[in-house]
């Protein structure tokens, strides 16, 4: 009977102290955060000179949260070029909007798609 107190103590514990440290956990974005932020980045995120000379064309799924000063932290990144991956991450982490500070703690999901014009 004592271990099976300690054992349950024991995990009551951890999970107090995994609850605790877990920190924020970031929200879904609203429509309007989705939005404003997808029109934002349209503007900063370019397809680049050395995807155009090398003919490369590739989805880059990305997982963005709002900060309170209006700047975006990639959470997460998917693609299967990695320098495209690195271009948009890099795009993303430096563009800063302050009118994006409203949806700020909201967690935006991204697909930047790069196709070449025939």
């Amino acid at each position: 009977m004592k271990t099976r107190i300690a054992i349950v103590t024991m995990l009551l514990g951890l999970f107090i102290a995994s609850t605790a440290m877990a920190g924020v956990v970031p929200v879904p974005a609203t429509k309007a955060g989705s939005k404003a932020v997808t029109e934002f980045l349209t503007d900063e995120i370019d397809y680049p000179a050395f995807a155009s000379e090398n003919k490369l064309e590739c989805t880059v799924s990305v997982s963005v949260i709002v900060q309170d000063d209006g700047t975006l932290k990639v959470e997460a990144a998917n693609c299967g070029t990695n320098c495209m991956k690195d271009h948009v991450v890099k795009a993303i982490e430096e563009a800063k909007s302050e009118d994006l500070a409203q949806y700020a703690g909201q967690n935006v999901l991204l697909k930047v798609n790069f196709e070449l014009l025939n």
